[in-house]
Order: C-alpha cells, then structure tokens, then sequence
C-alpha cells in the first residue's frame, strides 16, 4: 500500500518541479522573437535609408545631365567649359539697338504706318544750312545712298507732312569741315507738322520723343537737333527738355555751324496714339503711360523757378482750389469751337451734387507748370471732347475723367482721350450728348447720319465738309440727365479722395 501510494504522487511531484521551468522557457521564448523582430526592423530601416541614397545620387545625376545638355544646345561654340555649366546667365540690356543693317552707314526702318527711322552708324557730319546728314562708309560696304526723309512721326497724314521739313541723308561727302565735333550721339526730329495742338504735342513729339530716347540712349545721352523748331515750343516745354537729354538743345532751324557726331538717329518711333506699349520694346523695364506721367510729375513738380517757361506766362493766371474737404472738379472751357452754351448752369449742377469747382481755359499763353498743379490736385476733370482733354496726362490714377463726346465724335473721342484714361488708371465716365443737345439739331445731313446706321469714322475724314460741321458743333447739356453721370462722378472722386487722405496719414 505503501509502494502504490509513493507511486501514485510521482508525476504529481515531477510537475511541480517542471513548472517554474516552464514558465521560465515561456518567457524566453517572448524575449527572444521581441529582439528578432527589433533587429529586423531596424534592418529594413538601414535597407531604406541606403536605397533612398542612391535614388537621390541617381536622380541628382539625371538632373545635371540634362541640364548641361540643354545649356550646350543655346550655345554655338563647344568647348570643355560649355559642358562644365549648369545653365546660361543671361545679362542685363546694355547697349542700344542696333540699325536693320549696322555694317552700313546709313539703313532705314520704313515698314510702319506712322513714322519712318533711319540709322547713321558711322561718324556723322549735320550741315544745319543745306539740311543734309552725311555718314561716310571708308569701307565702301555701304551702296551710295541718298535718302529723303521728314522727321515727323505722321506719315500716313499728307496734311501734317507738308508742315515738317525734308532733310537730306547721303552717304557722300560734304564739301564742309566740322566746326563742333560731339562726342554724343544725335537724335534728330522735328517739332513741325501739327504741333500747337497739345494733342499732337504730346501724340507725335514728346510721347514718341520719350520712346525713342529710352529705347536707344543709355541715361539720355543723346544731343537733340530739332528741326521746325519754333521759340514759343522751346518756351512752353522748357521744364521738360532735362528730362530727355543732359545737353543742351541745338536748334537746327537757326544753327549755321557743322556739327559731327559720333553716330545719329534721325526720327522718332511711335506704338499708336497716345500709348506706350510694353510688348513692343526690348528693354528690360519696358515703359508705360505711367512711367511718362511720372516724367512730367518731376518736371513740373520741382521747386525750379529759375526757368524761362515761368515768367513768359504771368499774364494768364489760373484758378485755385482751396483747402475744403470737398472733392476737387477742374472744370475745362472751350471758348472756340464745341463750346458748351449752358457752362454755368453746368458748373452749378457739379456744386449741388458736392463738387467744389474751379473753371479754367487753356490758352497759347497758359503755364504748364501751374497747368499741372492745377490738375493734379483735383480728384476729377470735366470737358468738352477737345485736345484740352489731353491734359488729362497731370491727373493722379484714380482720379475721375468725365469726357462730353457731341454727336458723330464717338470714334475720336474714344482713341483719343478714352482708351489714353484706361492706360492712365483713371475712372473714365462718357457722356454721349443727344441729337436734342447738339447744335446740329436741325442739320437734316447730322440728323440722318446721326440716326441711321453707319461707319462714323469715315463720315468725318472721307469729306472735309463733314469734319468741320461735327467738330464746329456747339452743345448745350440736359442738365437734369447730365446732373446723374455727376453724381456717378462725384461717388468715384470722393472715393478716391479718401484713399488719397488715408495713404497719406499713413
């Protein structure tokens, strides 16, 4: 009994002696997959990091390849440098234009509507008495070469052309020795054709002038030599003439000596009536409207008083605004031709919608430079459809332009002084006068052109007759319909005079 007894316990003792064991082995067991895995996730890490390494390096390779590839096919020469580049820096605009043949002392641009340019590369010699440029080619590259030209950028206008002096290009000697020799380069042009005009001042002279210098002259370094130069054009744009060249003027109409030039141009370009358009130049700050208004700003701005454009004009004074809050209206007067009948009842109406206005008239004897302060600190101008609108090249962007186009001018009134007020940054407003507004009321030819369908642009310049009887027109205004594009006016001038308030409190 003793014997089955002890043999009965056996496995019981022997299990409790494995299970500590077992236990032990279990926990083993856990500790050893735990550190396999922990190795195994930390292989995979290294295997990543050192194949994203490679990619990297693969791809840095591939890049610089065809990088240098596509810097050696802009190039024309392929030596070891070439290949060693990563790319082609491109270097800033500093030189002029060249001519459409620069081995040739004399080559011409004729191919546009407006103007004509022509290029004398070599030495130049100007004999201002016989008005002919001479451009010598000592290696004969050159055909003989006798050229023809009137400086004046309205060609496509016989009427204008006929006021503009011919001058003489010729690659022949001239039988004259050179009395003053430059070391600046010439622009010649001329300030003939319709210039007394301020719209054609500004459209074929100092526009194109301001274009054609910023094109071809580094810093105005350039002599102008003016042609159809009139005194009273010298006196009126005085403030201006610094802006466009560091030299003085020569006024070819008046000077007998023999000037020699290291090179000239004799022309001006233009892009179309009154633009600037930046996809045409190739300069790296392509200009803008804004740019020339900015130029007449400085001109007219600075505190140089010591200039003859001052004193000429005493005699015309112009009106002033005061210091009140209300916005500021520069109300324009014609007194020739499209005068408006009921100006005063007009300017009471600007009053009553809160306008505070001040009259003016430009006159052959007005002063640019208070012309401008005049305008430019008004918030909105007013006038008649006239080159007087033209001066609307002193207003502030922002500013308010209310242009009152007469029947049939709705062409001009809109490539002239419409399209210029966008370029400028203007709020433009058009009023578009009635039949019943027009002098032209009872003209059965006006009313049937002005009624029926048709092209009014060749109405006006197909026939003389008809361009005089709209542009001599006079307009008397609907006061009450006229009274709501003011209001509009005035909604859009307050506006920017609070703006103009609120920058420069800041």
């Amino acid at each position: 009994m003793v014997h089955t007894s002890g043999a009965a316990t056996y496995p019981s003792v022997v299990m409790m002696i494995q299970a500590p064991y077992t236990q032990a082995m279990k926990k083993k067991k856990v500790s050893t997959i735990f550190a396999i895995s922990l190795v195994l996730l930390l292989f995979f890490y290294l295997v990543n990091i050192v194949a994203l390494f490679f990619l990297v390096n693969i791809a840095h390779v591939i890049s610089k390849s065809y990088t240098t590839l596509s810097s050696s096919t802009t190039t024309t020469t392929t030596t070891p440098d070439t290949y060693r580049q990563t790319y082609m820096e491109e270097k800033l605009w500093t030189r002029v234009w060249e001519s459409p043949e620069p081995s040739w002392s004399i080559t011409c641009d004729t191919a546009h509507f407006e103007y004509d340019l022509c290029y004398l590369n070599r030495p130049t010699v100007v004999d201002p008495t016989a008005a002919t440029l001479s451009s010598v080619d000592p290696t004969n590259m050159t055909p003989p070469t006798v050229i023809k030209i009137r400086p004046y950028p309205r060609k496509g206008q016989p009427e204008a052309m006929q006021k503009t002096k011919e001058l003489k290009l010729t690659t022949t000697p001239l039988n004259t020795t050179c009395a003053i020799t430059h070391t600046t380069p010439a622009l010649v042009f001329s300030a003939g054709g319709f210039t007394g005009n301020v719209f054609h001042d500004f459209n074929e002279g100092w526009i194109p002038l301001f274009l054609t210098v910023d094109e071809h002259f580094i810093d105005r370094d350039v002599i102008l030599g003016v042609i159809n130069c009139s005194d009273w054009w010298l006196i009126k744009y005085a403030e201006l003439f610094s802006h466009f060249t560091r030299h003085p003027i020569i006024n070819l109409d008046k000077e007998t000596a023999t000037h020699c030039f290291p090179s000239a141009i004799v022309g001006l370009k233009t892009h179309g009536v009154m633009i600037l358009d930046p996809t045409l130049q190739r300069r790296p700050h392509p200009k803008t409207m804004h740019d020339f208004r900015a130029l007449l700003a400085n001109a007219y701005n600075n505190n140089n008083n010591n200039n003859p454009g001052h004193s000429s004009h005493a005699g015309h004074v112009l009106p002033t605004f005061s210091s009140g809050p209300r916005p500021k209206l520069a109300f324009l007067s014609r007194q020739d031709t499209r005068r408006l009948q009921n100006a005063e009842e007009v300017r009471q109406a600007a009053e009553e919608v809160g306008f505070e206005v001040a009259v003016f008239e430009v006159t052959a004897g007005t002063s640019m430079r208070q012309l401008f302060k005049l305008i430019d600190r008004s918030h909105a101008m007013v006038g008649v459809h006239g080159a007087g609108l033209t001066h609307q090249l002193f207003m502030r962007p922002g500013a308010v332009l209310v242009q009152i186009v007469p029947i049939n001018t709705g062409w001009l009134a809109d490539m002239c002084y419409a399209k210029l007020a966008v370029r400028l940054g203007l709020e433009y407003i058009n009023y578009e006068v009635g039949i019943h507004e027009s002098s032209l009321e009872a003209d059965e030819f006006a009313l049937k052109e002005f009624l029926d369908p048709h092209d009014p642009a060749s109405t006006l310049m197909g026939n003389l007759t008809n361009w005089y009887r709209y542009m001599e027109q006079d307009v008397k205004i609907d006061v009450v319909r006229f009274k709501r594009y003011m209001k509009r006016a005035y909604e859009k001038a307050e506006m920017f005079m609070n703006k103009q308030s609120l920058y420069a409190d800041i």
